[in-house]
């Protein structure tokens, strides 16, 4: 009785590994990122999960030495996998909701006692020879239990909006791709919005010339990807650029001084304008190979940096 069971849990993992094996490249645009699989598709079927950042309407697959059959988009809520963390934000969901509902309650009751309190008129009686102190101490523990609520109600509201947040991402979008193809393999890619290189740059100055380098920023590599960088965008793409690191150089330019400014070292140069169509990016300024600071950098036709101290 517990093998039907078994095979239920292992087929995910079976797909899952089956979906990930195989080749993957990255191409990096300035708006988002291309992600290029291929995989494997034991029995013509895979089921590949989709990252929450995917681009709805980017999916493409192609079928080498075979055709692509059928590709079927699961809805995040429809998803087995998405749908367990669904169901889980779910309940934390209702259990800081009755927690709220609970904190509220405390509050009317505190509140009404306090209110009670300083209503109250003193009276002096044998059990109770000192009224104004009582009434005193009656109304500071209510005030004081009021606070504890307001302090928890705080808290619990910045839980309960962070689990809104979290069920919103997770039931948002496309979970993931079945595909039915004729063959063993299949070649997969797809947009992402959340991955993307990021211009930075070099200004470089010993004197009267000077140096511009132009460098990607990368997000974290993952290992056994293959990175490559367009100085585009993804509706416009330029050329694709291979790259190492995380930091890698994209060009070199020079650069002809005609002003400085500021005290050795100087904090301005003016020079000639810059070649056309680089990106806007931050820029780092290297005076006789010692750096002094970072500014934003306008990128293509510029004629000035200044680090504006």
């Amino acid at each position: 009785m517990r093998l039907l069971p078994l095979a239920l849990v292992l087929l995910p993992v079976l797909v899952c590994q089956q979906a990930s094996a195989g080749q993957k490249s990255v191409t990096l645009f300035l708006d988002g990122a291309r992600v290029e699989l291929e995989l494997s598709a034991t029995g013509g079927y895979l089921e590949l999960p989709l990252p929450e950042s995917f681009a709805p309407g980017s999916l493409r697959v192609k079928a080498p030495g075979g055709t692509v059959q059928r590709v079927e988009l699961v809805p995040a809520e429809q998803d087995r996998h998405r749908a367990g963390e669904i169901a889980r934000l779910r309940e934390r969901r209702g259990e800081l909701q009755d927690r709220m509902d609970a904190l509220n309650r405390r509050e009317e009751i505190f509140s009404a006692a306090a209110k009670s309190q300083s209503g109250k008129a003193p009276r002096r009686t044998k059990a109770n020879p000192d009224p104004v102190v009582t009434l005193q101490q009656g109304t500071e523990f209510a005030l004081n239990q009021m606070e504890s609520v307001y302090r928890s109600k705080r808290k619990c509201r910045l839980a309960l909006d962070a689990v809104e947040r979290e069920l919103a991402a997770a039931a948002k979008g496309v979970a993931s791709a079945r595909i039915w193809v004729t063959g063993s393999k299949a070649q997969v890619s797809f947009l992402v919005g959340n991955e993307r290189w990021t211009p930075t740059y070099d200004l470089r100055f010993s004197g009267e010339g000077g140096e511009l380098l132009l460098h990607a920023k990368l997000p974290q590599r993952e290992k056994g990807v293959q990175y490559q960088v367009v100085r585009g965008t993804a509706a416009k793409p330029g050329a694709v650029e291979a790259v190492r690191g995380d930091f890698p150089v994209l060009a070199r330019y020079p650069l002809t001084v005609t002003g400085a400014a500021g005290a050795d070292p100087p904090e301005r140069f003016v020079f000639a304008p810059v070649e056309a169509g680089l990106p806007p990016g931050e820029a780092a300024l290297y005076w006789k190979g010692e750096y002094i600071g970072s500014a934003p950098f306008s990128g293509g036709g510029s004629t000035a940096f200044s680090l504006g101290r």
